[in-house]
């Protein structure tokens, strides 16, 4: 289950970050482009792009059936965006903090129910009592929503400094910043209480 909720975390932070690829471009325009020189914009992008494919792969497989492209969770992040364009660089900005808010509350929505049923088998294992599960419930929901919110401002921080990038990269680069920020968060934590669901007493 652990692999579902990562690729579901990953999908939601990745497609809430292609939809911001507007707003993130507002925000480029009002001043981003200024933090890297354009010679370092094209080496961040070219970067991007190259890791994209496997990234999107590694990210979503679990989820995907065959032939169906990730691609294809994105939808037009420009269209959906254009009136925030309109707005300026303020309103881009909140629409982007808007964004990671609530992906950030869908991962903890994601990982809160996946911990709580792994805390409920641990506890009729044996292998945890009722404190170490609510422990493990809290940590969980909590690491998965700063996740999956940090995904977004990466994939968006990807355009907002570089002026452009496809919606299939910002959505790579979402996904994984989703993906790299739990472990990080993880280990911070101390890690996963060790946890058994397959052997019930």
């Amino acid at each position: 289950m652990a692999d579902i909720a990562q690729a579901i975390r990953a999908a939601v932070a990745g497609g809430q970050a292609s939809k911001l690829i507007g707003s993130a471009t507002a925000i480029f325009e009002a001043g981003g482009k200024n933090f890297l020189s354009p010679a370092s914009q094209s080496a961040v992008r070219a970067i991007a792009e190259k890791g994209a494919a496997n990234v999107l792969a590694a990210a979503t497989g679990p989820l995907l059936p065959p032939g169906l492209s990730p691609a294809k969770l994105i939808g037009s992040g420009a269209r959906a965006t254009a009136a925030v364009v309109k707005g300026g660089a303020r309103i881009a900005a909140r629409e982007i903090v808007k964004g990671a808010g609530k992906a950030a509350g869908i991962g903890f929505v994601i990982d809160g129910a996946v911990a709580t049923f792994e805390g409920v088998m641990a506890m009729r294992a044996g292998t945890m009592d009722k404190d170490e599960a609510v422990k493990h419930v809290v940590t969980e929901a909590a690491t998965g929503a700063v996740a999956t919110g940090t995904g977004v401002l990466i994939g968006a921080g990807l355009v907002a400094l570089t002026g452009g990038a496809a919606a299939p990269v910002v959505f790579a680069v979402g996904a994984i910043g989703a993906i790299g920020t739990k472990r990080v968060l993880k280990q911070w934590a101390g890690g996963a209480p060790a946890i058994s669901v397959s052997a019930r007493r």
